[in-house]
């Protein structure tokens, strides 16, 4: 029972900080956040310490936004722990400075640098780069997922590359972020990873495999990048999981392309039928009245 953590003393919630169980060490560490003491110094001597759990419950703790600490020591500590030979310590502290907000925004390139880096022997799926690229680029509590103001451009490519490589479905996912913040003439190196991660869809992570593949060719299509509209077709994917959502969006991609689409009206076609004998013909009748809609509108269209 996570509340009675309430009733347990100060020192009770530090020394949790060293237990072997991780839900012992995160309960203790947010109960800690709600008392008034300074517990920055207690934390460093964790960090010092040679137990591996007392590490990983301090860096928790250390990230913990209610905690009373100067943000400065715990941001430069927690970048410290960036290069620790402990795969899950390295991935706490990521986590840690991403909690701590715009404060941690030094550590940065010292994250995108990690990110860049793959360990195929110690870590061969990649889950360092995960935790990464969900501390760095998520919208909603990444460090630079809404703004890439001050990022060294060479560094940041470098480390999308990386993680557009990722197996993990929901860490690609996350790079969509990059795809917004930048301009063309910025993105443009990034163009042939950007259409490696359309065609060749993660492994793992099913749920979230197709939103970085989606971000991609709307991408491809707010710059008018012809290649995007065959690859709208080739994406949707039509007896795979996650399909209807999947064709809605490729189907609003490609209508954004105008008259140009004219180029794929057979493929669309082919579409119209195969949705209509589909199986789930039933649960998909709202893409294929979209994909009727959009043949006969891109039909209509002027232009090139």
């Amino acid at each position: 029972d996570k509340f009675r953590y309430q009733d347990r003393s100060e020192k009770d919630l530090l020394n949790g900080l060293s237990s072997w169980s991780p839900s012992v060490r995160k309960r203790s560490a947010g109960e800690l956040k709600e008392r008034e003491g300074d517990f920055q110094p207690a934390l460093l001597k964790l960090m010092a310490s040679s137990d591996r759990y007392s590490r990983y419950g301090a860096a928790e703790a250390l990230g913990q936004p209610g905690v009373k600490a100067d943000a400065t020591v715990s941001v430069s500590t927690l970048t410290e722990a960036l290069e620790s030979d402990d795969l899950c310590l390295r991935i706490l502290a990521a986590e840690a400075l991403a909690r701590i907000g715009s404060p941690a925004r030094p550590a940065v390139p010292a994250m995108l640098q990690r990110l860049a880096k793959t360990d195929g022997e110690n870590d061969p799926r990649g889950m360092e780069q995960r935790f990464l690229c969900f501390s760095l680029f998520n919208r909603r509590g990444g460090l630079i997922g809404r703004s890439l103001d001050g990022i060294d451009r060479e560094l940041l490519l470098r480390a999308v590359r990386i993680g557009l490589q990722n197996e993990d479905g929901r860490a690609r996912g996350s790079l969509g972020s990059v795809y917004a913040n930048l301009t063309y003439d910025e993105i443009k190196p990034l163009l042939p990873a950007i259409h490696q991660a359309i065609v060749e869809p993660a492994p793992s992570g099913i749920m979230f495999a197709s939103g970085i593949r989606l971000s991609g060719i709307a991408l491809l299509a707010r710059h008018r990048i012809r290649e995007g509209m065959p690859l709208c077709i080739q994406i949707m994917e039509i007896e795979k999981w996650g399909k209807k959502n999947r064709i809605t969006q490729c189907l609003k991609t490609l209508e954004t392309y105008g008259a140009a689409a004219k180029a794929v009206l057979p493929e669309l076609r082919q579409l119209e039928k195969d949705l209509r004998a589909h199986k789930e013909a039933r649960m998909l009748a709202p893409v294929t009245q979209q994909a009727q809609s959009l043949i006969k509108k891109i039909d209509r269209a002027d232009g090139t």
